[in-house]
């Protein structure tokens, strides 16, 4: 199971999670402050929706330590991400690979899109899509 990891699960994590489950991965998403079942934001919905994907059954929840353990590869968005995943789940480190994708939330259907994007490109970088 990849396992993809943001702050919120309302925009970058379950964006990445849905483009890897389409490449026929076992992938999953998760927060590490989320606002327990918030649904994905609008304009990830929207983002996704432009790319075949929906978005709209997503909810939010907070990443675990079963889901540190668990994962074999686990994604996060930030050098921040990674540190705190560390911290609190020793059990993710030497799986934890840093994307670099900047947080959207708030933003335009534009900066959505360009976060679809960079996740997009960053994925294939990792050998994901």
């Amino acid at each position: 199971m990849i396992l993809f990891v943001c702050t919120g699960n309302t925009c970058r994590s379950p964006m990445a999670a849905a483009m890897a489950r389409r490449a026929g991965f076992d992938a999953r998403s998760a927060g590490l402050f989320p606002l327990e079942n918030a649904p994905a934001s609008g304009g990830a919905v929207r983002a996704m929706a432009a790319r075949g994907i929906d978005l709209t059954r997503h909810r939010a929840r907070r990443v675990t330590a079963e889901d540190a353990e668990n994962a074999e590869r686990i994604f996060v968005m930030d050098d921040g991400h990674r540190a705190l995943l560390e911290t609190l789940y020793p059990a993710s480190r030497g799986k934890i690979s840093v994307l670099h994708i900047p947080d959207p939330y708030g933003g335009s259907d534009d900066t959505y899109r360009a976060c679809a994007r960079a996740i997009e490109k960053a994925l294939k970088e990792a050998g994901v899509l």
